[in-house]
């Protein structure tokens, strides 16, 4: 693990109050009941951080849903902007986040980690709201305002 991922995953378990504990690489944290996971790629030199958003695809999904979903893949092409995939074997959707070493800022990370967090959460409320036939589709907005997450504005429930 490079020095910064080092000294951003130092942040974060001091932002937290708790030591992050990895074993093969990978640290799971539950909050809120939501699992989220850091792993350190060392290979890739890189810091991802995922969480399990929900287990399966409502059942007859909105369009809107589709094309939002859609919408949250295009944070893969911009580092630490969260995405969204889905496991072909499982059928689960997870949204993710990639942090390249070279370029983590330690003290920027634990707010990044935080927005994260707060993503994942209202996507998994959007998707539980979807499948309960409760939500009122909003329409989407550009992927552009890495900094601030831009697109989590439409995932609202």
């Amino acid at each position: 693990m490079a020095g910064t991922c080092e000294d951003a995953l130092g942040a974060l378990s001091e932002r937290l109050g708790l030591p992050l504990e990895f074993r093969d690489g990978s640290c799971v944290l539950d909050i809120g009941g939501q699992p989220f996971t850091l792993t350190c790629d060392g290979e890739l030199d890189r810091l991802v951080v995922s969480a399990l958003v929900t287990d399966d695809l409502p059942e007859a999904p909105s369009r809107q849903l589709i094309a939002d979903l859609l919408d949250l893949g295009f944070g893969m092409m911009q580092e630490g902007l969260p995405a969204v995939g889905r496991d072909p074997e499982t059928g689960f959707i997870a949204a993710f986040a990639i942090y390249p070493c070279a370029r983590l800022n330690p003290a920027e990370f634990p707010d990044s980690f935080t927005k994260f967090v707060a993503f994942a959460s209202r996507l998994s409320e959007r998707l539980d709201a979807e499948r309960a036939g409760t939500h009122s589709p909003a329409p989407a907005t550009p992927v552009s305002d890495a900094p601030s997450f831009g697109h989590s504005g439409f995932m609202q429930v």
